[in-house]
């Protein structure tokens, strides 16, 4: 299990209700094993690159409008979306890691 370290007089909480996803992530990150870290990331880039290819085939050139398309009209759901990959990618970290 993710050992807590003391900072100063606050003990590490990675289930701290008062901080994002995206927080709790990268205190993870700091924390864990640094190979299951780097396990995780590799995972996480694989994926971008494998959605990369998707977009291109399905897109073509038109692949960058598409993404600034969906930062300027979905930005509530690229975000709802980016908060989900946190925690997966959080929760991965912290199952290796047990």
């Amino acid at each position: 299990m993710l050992n807590y370290e003391k900072k100063g007089e606050v003990m590490f909480d990675p289930f701290d209700e008062n901080k994002t996803p995206r927080d709790k992530f990268f205190e993870i990150v700091y924390h864990a094993n640094k190979n299951l870290v780097i396990e995780e990331l590799e995972d996480v880039f694989k994926r971008l690159a494998a959605l990369e290819i998707l977009a291109e085939e399905c897109y073509g050139d038109e692949v960058e409008q598409k993404i600034n398309e969906i930062y300027f009209n979905k930005s509530d759901l690229l975000e709802e979306t980016e908060q989900d990959l946190y925690i997966h990618s959080m929760a991965n970290i912290l199952t290796k890691n047990e």
